[in-house]
C-alpha cells in the first residue's frame, strides 16, 4: 500500500511538472519596415501603405501580440519614428518594438533614450529601453540591444555588459521557455556569420542553456529557419519594406519538447 502510494505520488508530480513546463504562444513578427515620409509631396509611401496593411491583417489576426525586430524608419528621423509609432498605435494588440542600425544615430539626436522617447510618446509600444525581458503567454523574451548608436554599423556587437546581463538573465530562469529578440542574426545556415562582429562569447552562452527555444532576428531581408548545433531554432524575419513579407510564429513546449511552426504573410 505505502509502495502505490508513493508510485502514485511521483507520478502526480511528474505530470505537474510536465505540464506546468507545458506553454504555447502565436505572435507576430516584423523586421525593417524601413518608414520614410514623403516629405516633398506629403503623399503616402510604400513603406508606410504596407505597415498599414500588415496592421489591418494583424488586427484581424489570433496573434497575442506583435514584435518588431528593428530597422522601424529608414533612417534615424525623428518625424519618420514619429509616423512609425502612430501607424503602430493603431494595431489593437500589445506592441513589442526592437531597434536596429538604422534607428538609432547620436549625432542626430536619436540615441536609444530618446528613441524610447519618442516611440511610446506616439504609440502603445510596451519597451522602454534593450536589453530588458518581457514575460508573455508562459515564454519569456529576451529583448537585445548590439546596436552601436555613437557608429552606425551594417553588423552588430554585443558590447561585454550585454553579455553579462544576458548571462545573469539566464541564469536566473533556467526553468523558463526562453526566446531572444534582436535586429541581428546570430545564424543563417552558413558556416561564417558576417553580422555579428566577434559572436563567440554570444555563442558560448548558447550552447550552456537548453532552454532558449528560439533566436529571432531580422535585418537580412532574408527568410531563413534553420537549427544550430545546439538544436536552438534560428528565425530570420524579411523585410516589410523589400519583400512585403512578415511572420506569424507558433511556440508550443510539452516538457522538453519544443514544435515551433511559422507562417510567412504578404502584404502584396
Amino acid at each position: 500500500m505505502k509502495l502505490f502510494k508513493l508510485l502514485f505520488l511521483l507520478g502526480f508530480i511528474f505530470v505537474f511538472q510536465t505540464v506546468s513546463y507545458s506553454a504555447e504562444v502565436t505572435f507576430t513578427a516584423i523586421s525593417d519596415t524601413n518608414i520614410k515620409r514623403d516629405t516633398a509631396e506629403n503623399s503616402m509611401t510604400p513603406s508606410i501603405q504596407k505597415l498599414l496593411y500588415a496592421k489591418d491583417d494583424i488586427n484581424k489576426s489570433g496573434s497575442k501580440f506583435v514584435i518588431f525586430l528593428g530597422n522601424n524608419v529608414s533612417k534615424a528621423d525623428k518625424f519618420d519614428l514619429v509616423m512609425f509609432g502612430r501607424v503602430i498605435n493603431k494595431i489593437n494588440k500589445p506592441v513589442y518594438a526592437g531597434i536596429g542600425n538604422r534607428d538609432i544615430q547620436k549625432v542626430k539626436g536619436l540615441d536609444k533614450k530618446e528613441y524610447y522617447r519618442i516611440l511610446n510618446k506616439y504609440s502603445k509600444n510596451r519597451i522602454s529601453k534593450v536589453p530588458s525581458t518581457k514575460k508573455l503567454d508562459g515564454f519569456l523574451f529576451i529583448f537585445l540591444d548590439g546596436v552601436n548608436e555613437t557608429i552606425p554599423m551594417p553588423k552588430g556587437y554585443f558590447k561585454d555588459r550585454e553579455i553579462i546581463w544576458l548571462e545573469n538573465t539566464l541564469e536566473k530562469n533556467k526553468n523558463k521557455n526562453v526566446s531572444l529578440i534582436q535586429h541581428f542574426p546570430a545564424y543563417t545556415g552558413k558556416k561564417e556569420n558576417d553580422n555579428l562582429y566577434d559572436q563567440k562569447p554570444y555563442t558560448r552562452l548558447l550552447s550552456r542553456y537548453g532552454n532558449i527555444k528560439a533566436v529571432i532576428s531580422g535585418h537580412t531581408n532574408s527568410d531563413f529557419e534553420g537549427e544550430d548545433e545546439n538544436g536552438i531554432k534560428h528565425i530570420s524575419v524579411p523585410s516589410l519594406a523589400q519583400g512585403s513579407e512578415y511572420k506569424v510564429i507558433n511556440i508550443k513546449t510539452l516538457g522538453e519538447e519544443t514544435l515551433i511552426k511559422t507562417k510567412t504573410i504578404s502584404v502584396e
